[in-house]
């Protein structure tokens, strides 16, 4: 029986995992969206793209920094929201298929 390898590719997608579930949990508990820490996560994640490609798709991230700078100036927040969660479900999805390497 083999081992789970732990690299540092591993080990920065499960951090953005973290932070993608982090992420909609903040945004559905609180009733102001408008914190700048979520323009901050998808700058994160859109690095992780460009630095490590073939692991996410640049359209699905430029959608959720799309709708995180919609949200933060308040360009229809409440259902913004709900696109940048399809997005989130994507990176949050495509980050455990990375990491069960599917």
């Amino acid at each position: 029986m083999g081992h789970y390898p732990f690299t540092p590719f591993n080990c920065i997608t499960a951090i953005v995992l973290a932070l993608a579930l982090l992420l909609v949990w903040r945004r559905f508990s609180g009733p102001a969206p408008t914190a700048n820490w979520p323009l901050v996560y998808w700058v994160i994640v859109a690095v992780y793209t460009i630095g490590l490609p073939g692991g996410l798709n640049p359209y699905w991230v430029g959608t959720g920094v799309l709708c995180a700078i919609a949200i933060r100036f308040g360009f229809y927040a409440k259902l913004v929201r709900w696109v940048e969660l399809v997005a989130l479900g994507y990176v949050a999805w495509r980050s455990v298929g990375l990491l069960m390497m599917w």
